[in-house]
């Protein structure tokens, strides 16, 4: 895989060239297998289109991704905006069929994201307004190929619009293997459990107000310690009955998870260290590398370091950075940074 795009300036004057070209359905979704989806209340993406084929020098091509946002989800609990891991898992959805639909990527392919890099623009453009929000991903891929031509992944940088405005840029990279090679993959990564006594303690949620949530089945960490250091830890509590973060079988902790809860820790360390109540904050930038499989039967840890305080132009608001890491048994497996914004 290439060294991951950086993300796309935020200024939005930069990205008119990159405003949504093609004339993009939103009255029905595509379907649920092309997005790796088991519930049809859980596809989000409705149409797409190829904007432009392999453009030389490299082998990019561009493409437009519709998709429609509900405004009410079991993830969309902050208030009058849209969630973040929606505009997550429209990302993900749209990375998704574009491999299917447009690179020839069989369905039986197992798809691993192993990076991801947001910024918003204005926090306006992601205000929930009296209906659902129009969404359209403009973006570019640049496929690996083996030999025989056969995309093994992808790097992509995009703009994401909300009803005609540009709400988010990105940037991150996919790999797709097949079933065979996946669980070969697993095996390698299950057999450096050999000799350990896996671990899947029954685990108290933290309060959902402490991380900014309102509904108990969306709170993924136990109670965050905070120190007045600046540092916070958690344990991730992994539900896999939950009908988003799971919305099919998987033999690992999705990334997904491991995004909410570094948002959730992040949340409960900013709000406790600054005197914010957690409900008002937002993120506003993330990046996250996944370097391997988290397993469903072992103890994960998030712990986070709390940046300074800043003023962000761009934004008009004050804006808070967080390192985190997510280990297993001391082995990091995910690290990540959030970007945590009042907003009300």
């Amino acid at each position: 895989m290439n060294a991951i795009p950086e993300v796309l300036p935020r200024d939005p004057k930069e990205h008119e060239g990159h405003r949504p070209q093609a004339d993009l359905r939103f009255d029905a979704t595509v379907p649920r297998a092309l997005v790796h989806r088991a519930a049809v209340a859980e596809v989000f993406v409705t149409d797409s289109a190829r904007i432009t084929g392999a453009q030389p020098p490299d082998d990019r091509h561009t493409f437009e991704v519709a998709a429609q946002l509900p405004r009410g989800h079991v993830v969309g609990e902050h208030g009058g905006s849209y969630d973040f891991l929606l505009l997550v898992e429209v990302l993900r959805q749209s990375g998704v069929l574009v491999a299917h639909r447009y690179l020839d990527v069989p369905l039986d392919r197992a798809f691993i994201f192993s990076a991801l890099n947001l910024d918003v623009f204005g926090l306006e453009a992601l205000r929930i307004g009296p209906r659902p929000a129009q969404a359209v991903l403009s973006t570019t891929v640049s496929p690996q190929r083996n030999g025989a031509g056969r995309v093994l992944g992808f790097d992509f940088t995009g703009t994401l619009w909300l009803d005609g405005e540009p709400a988010i840029v990105g940037s991150g990279a996919l790999t797709f293997v097949s079933t065979r090679a996946f669980q070969m993959l697993r095996a390698g990564n299950r057999k450096k459990l050999d000799g350990r006594s896996p671990r899947h303690p029954q685990l108290l949620r933290a309060e959902p107000a402490l991380v900014g949530r309102r509904d108990e089945a969306n709170t993924v960490l136990t109670e965050p310690s905070v120190s007045d250091s600046g540092t916070a830890s958690a344990l991730l509590v992994v539900d896999t009955g939950h009908p988003h973060l799971f919305d099919h079988q998987l033999d690992h902790v999705p990334g997904n998870l491991q995004l909410e809860a570094a948002r959730q820790l992040s949340v409960a360390a900013v709000a406790k260290l600054h005197g914010l109540p957690a409900e008002s904050l937002v993120v506003t930038a993330a990046r996250a590398e996944f370097t391997d499989f988290a397993e469903l039967d072992l103890v994960t840890r998030a712990v986070a370091r709390v940046g300074q305080a800043g003023f962000d132009g761009d934004l008009g608001a004050v804006t808070v950075p967080v390192e985190i890491t997510v280990s297993q048994e001391d082995h990091p497996v995910a690290t990540l940074a959030i970007e945590v914004t009042q907003w009300s």
